[in-house]
């Protein structure tokens, strides 16, 4: 019982900070939303544990993961759902990215077992913190993408996004499920890269017509 209850309290201040992650590298603020986003972390971090746990299926927990914090961003933020799929895609793999670079300084490898370990709590807790400290940098100097959401229009480029999306959904299960580190941290650096990259375009070409 107090393994679960371990699990799901820190699992959601790790979804938290993933969260303000997302919004703050888009110049939103998560706190604005806390509430309705701690009962989706709650959710989100249940259906989790039942799939580590009971079904053995951790690999599919980053991508439902994703999807839940596209739903959050789209119904709650008010996103359009093509923004919301970029804004979460590039904060997760962020965060990811972040969240193995520190398993790789502490411990050399990650285990099946670390995440239901005292190990495991240590490594969403330092996470956590250096995230939640790089979002305060973010929103203290107003650093992040502005964007249009809501002038987003679904032409052929955006398709393309579309698919990366899944591709990149099915490549997080699988570099999970093969479970190597170095791997992991190579393939998210290159998606959370791409995200980025389309984002930076989306803005130039808003400031563009802006000032047209």
């Amino acid at each position: 019982m107090w393994e679960a209850v371990r699990f799901l309290f820190f699992s959601s201040v790790e979804s938290f900070a993933a969260f303000s992650l997302m919004l703050s590298i888009f110049r939103l603020k998560p706190l604005e939303f806390l509430w309705p986003g701690l009962f989706s972390f709650l959710i989100m971090n249940l259906i989790s544990f039942f799939l580590r746990e009971q079904m053995s299926l951790a690999f599919m927990v980053p991508a439902i993961s994703t999807i839940i914090f596209i739903l959050l961003i789209t119904t709650v933020v008010r996103v359009p759902i093509l923004w919301a799929a970029i804004i979460a895609m590039t904060g997760m793999f962020i965060y990811t990215a972040f969240q193995a670079i520190v398993i790789l300084s502490l411990f050399g490898s990650f285990t099946e077992d670390m995440q239901y370990s005292s190990a495991g709590t240590v490594v969403q807790i330092i996470t956590s913190a250096w995230t939640l400290f790089f979002v305060w940098i973010l929103l203290k100097f107003k650093i992040g993408f502005t964007a249009e959401f809501e002038r987003l229009r679904f032409k052929w480029e955006h398709i393309a996004v579309i698919i990366f999306i899944i591709v990149g959904l099915v490549a997080s299960a699988t570099v999970m499920f093969y479970n190597n580190l170095l791997f992991i941290i190579l393939v998210l650096a290159l998606v959370a890269g791409l995200f980025l990259y389309y984002a930076i375009v989306k803005e130039r070409e808003e400031l563009s017509s802006n000032d047209d």
